[in-house]
């Protein structure tokens, strides 16, 4: 038993850091696109991830003799932690990308 918890734990994390390198290549692939390119790339890619993701986690726990609950905890631990740093990645972004008027320096008065 204790095997099959290691083995679940290791399965889950490479399941969660796979999807995290999908990620991460889209971002890359898509960061020096037109910003609409690059939402197309990056969330289109976050759909493709998720659908090929979620046929995964079935297929494991369908077929794969494991602990469900190891795995599927290693797995959204694992998850969480990438879809935190991949929303980081996308505020910096459009934080570098945004330009407001008031951020830009205003004509100063000669005063009086």
């Amino acid at each position: 038993m204790h095997t099959a918890i290691w083995t679940s734990i290791v399965l889950g994390v490479a399941l969660g850091l796979a999807n995290a390198a999908a990620s991460f290549l889209s971002y890359r692939l898509a960061r020096s696109k037109p910003q609409g390119t690059f939402m197309v790339i990056v969330f289109g890619g976050m759909v493709a991830r998720m659908f090929v993701v979620l046929a995964l986690l079935a297929l494991v726990i369908i077929f794969v003799p494991i602990s469900q609950g190891a795995f599927v905890g290693a797995f959204f631990a694992t998850f969480a932690v990438a879809t935190i740093a991949e929303a980081i990645h996308l505020q910096r972004r459009a934080s570098s990308h945004r330009r407001t008027p008031s951020s830009e320096t205003l004509p100063t008065s000669g005063g009086g």
